[in-house]
């Protein structure tokens, strides 16, 4: 096999995942972009939107169009900064707990279905290739 046919199947895979994480969230939904918001603050508890903007890499003019949506569909809501009277904490409601702690087992299931039956030193291989992508892309960018 050529890197070629190589690239044909990172992006069939890529493509896959893609579509199958689109079709679960617009299930619940919730939009890619607005996920990864409720992925953070499960992960790290209540956050302000500046702090959400940093570990997204986008605006805050961005987050707060984010945060908007989702207090609107209930997944989180904006309370006071108890140190900061001009930050707000952006918190999950129940509904958002339930929605994260959904995507949670999702994801372990998927990565049951797609990696369960590899031997421990075929994972091992294959997350070794992933980190090598992963680091060219770092070092040269996406066109490189």
């Amino acid at each position: 096999m050529d890197e070629g046919a190589a690239l044909d199947r990172l992006l069939l895979v890529s493509t896959l995942l893609a579509d199958d994480m689109a079709t679960a969230l617009q299930a619940r939904g919730l939009t890619r972009a607005r996920a990864t918001v409720l992925w953070e603050v499960a992960r790290h508890g209540p956050l302000t939107q500046r702090q959400i903007a940093d570990l997204l890499g986008v605006t805050p003019r961005n987050v707060t169009t984010l945060i908007d949506a989702l207090e609107g569909t209930g997944f989180v809501t904006r309370t006071d900064h108890l140190s900061d009277r001009r930050a707000v904490l952006v918190r999950l409601t129940e509904q958002g707990e339930l929605a994260a702690a959904r995507m949670e087992r999702g994801a372990t299931h998927l990565a049951r279905k797609l990696f369960g039956e590899l031997s421990a030193p075929d994972l091992a291989t294959f997350t070794g290739v992933l980190d090598h992508i992963t680091a060219r892309f770092s070092d040269t960018g996406v066109s490189g």
